[in-house]
């Protein structure tokens, strides 16, 4: 009577573990696989939006940088086109100076 017993709860575990264990059917595993695909596919699309952001706000943060580098570009061209012009007037002013004085 007691191998009667053992056996007959050896093999309720044993069903109950070969039910849990089981292969999936082709159609369970078909779907579970798409599913992970279409995860993969969703977190890859979110990356590369993500990287897209992040360029874009690079690309307007270099734009911003090298707007504010050709101004002083400018004001130092500016700047050193004033002295230059400066420099000539001194120039023709005292050459003139000079040519009135001999």
């Amino acid at each position: 009577m007691k191998s009667t017993t053992a056996f007959a709860v050896g093999a309720a575990v044993g069903a109950a573990l070969a039910t849990l264990l089981a292969p999936k059917s082709g159609n369970a595993y078909v779907e579970d696989f798409a599913g992970k695909v279409s995860d993969s596919i969703e977190c890859g699309q979110a990356k590369a939006r993500e990287i897209a952001d992040k360029a874009i706000r690079v690309a307007d943060q270099a734009k911003e940088k090298a707007f504010r580098a050709v101004g002083q570009a400018k004001d130092q061209i500016q700047r050193v086109q004033e002295a230059v012009d400066a420099g000539v007037q001194t120039f023709n002013e005292t050459k003139a100076k000079n040519s009135s004085i001999t």
